[in-house]
């Protein structure tokens, strides 16, 4: 009955910790070059291929805490990055030169949509 139990917590815990961990890209690829746009004028403005570089920080952002950004009134991004297999836009993501802090704790360089990303890694590009 002990192990029952013991066996049971175990399980239990393993479920919530599973269920914790974020998933934010969940890209299917991977991640082969990202291309940095200006967001006004979308010019192409580099194109990172570094493969250490783009492991770490897909892996940073994919485990990254999120805050809303729905309620902010800010500037948007600076770029606008296309994260790449080959030729294929497999997700896209804005990224502000400057780390951005909203006050509710949400600090960081990436966005999405209405989320601020908790990741202020620096972009080659700058």
């Amino acid at each position: 009955m002990r192990k029952t139990k013991l066996v049971f917590i175990l399980l239990l815990f393993s479920f919530v910790l599973i269920g914790c961990q974020n998933n934010n890209l969940n890209l299917s690829d991977d991640v082969t070059s990202i291309e940095v746009y200006e967001w006004d004028s979308e010019e192409l403005v580099a194109t990172i291929d570094d493969k250490g570089f783009i492991e770490e920080l897909v892996k940073d952002l994919d485990n990254a805490r999120t805050h809303s950004t729905a309620n902010v009134d800010w500037a948007m991004p600076d770029y606008k990055l296309l994260f790449k297999h080959n030729s294929e836009v497999l997700y896209e993501i804005g990224y502000c030169k400057d780390e951005q802090n909203f006050g509710n704790g949400a600090v960081g360089r990436y966005w999405e949509s209405d989320k601020l990303y908790e990741v202020s890694t620096k972009l080659t590009v700058e």
